[in-house]
């Protein structure tokens, strides 16, 4: 093999290690917000990271603390993503998921997709911003008629609005007419 062949194949093994640390962030993310464990969740966020427009590790954190405390049960789960690498210690994705979350007594269902920003620190990959788009939020009674319905993210106490997903999106937009 020649020189040029073993720095290509390095790079290979590296950009696969990277691909599955990132998936085992996003895996232990949902794991760490349904077991309430606060400081796996800062550790997960670089310290000027940003959360739905909350930005730095404090204020993530001190959302996560008041959000999940209304709260009982919640059960996250990650079924795809993808990554698309911006450089050796900078990534971007998508993480399609779902959610099951028990507010007031009431269990809700969610239908998301979360985009990301990621950055290699000394520790590891790291959320550099996560945003939140919903495809549904629909009290688990609603679910098998709401779908159909455009204000499908229902949380409790607020008036129901549109979704984010797939409605605002051009392919889907053309997709209908």
């Amino acid at each position: 093999m020649s020189e040029t062949d073993l720095l290509e194949l390095a790079h290979k093994v590296r950009r696969l290690e990277d691909r599955q640390q990132l998936a085992e962030l996003i895996s232990r993310y949902g794991m760490a917000v349904d077991d309430r464990d606060f400081d796996t969740i800062a550790r997960m966020f670089a310290p000027d990271g940003v959360f739905n427009g909350l930005q730095g590790r404090a204020a993530v954190l001190d959302f996560y603390r008041e959000r999940l405390r209304a709260y009982t049960a919640t059960t996250h789960y990650a079924h795809s993503w993808h990554f698309e690498f911006d450089s050796d210690d900078r990534a971007r994705g998508a993480v399609s998921a779902h959610a099951e979350l028990c507010i007031d007594g009431k269990t809700f269902r969610l239908s998301l997709r979360y985009l990301d920003r990621y950055v290699r620190s000394a520790a590891g990959w790291v959320f550099q911003e996560r945003e939140i788009r919903f495809r549904y939020v629909l009290p688990f009674d609603q679910v098998a008629d709401g779908l159909a319905d455009p204000l499908r993210v229902r949380w409790p106490g607020v008036p129901a609005r549109a979704a984010d997903l797939p409605d605002s999106l051009q392919t889907y937009i053309d997709s209908r007419r």
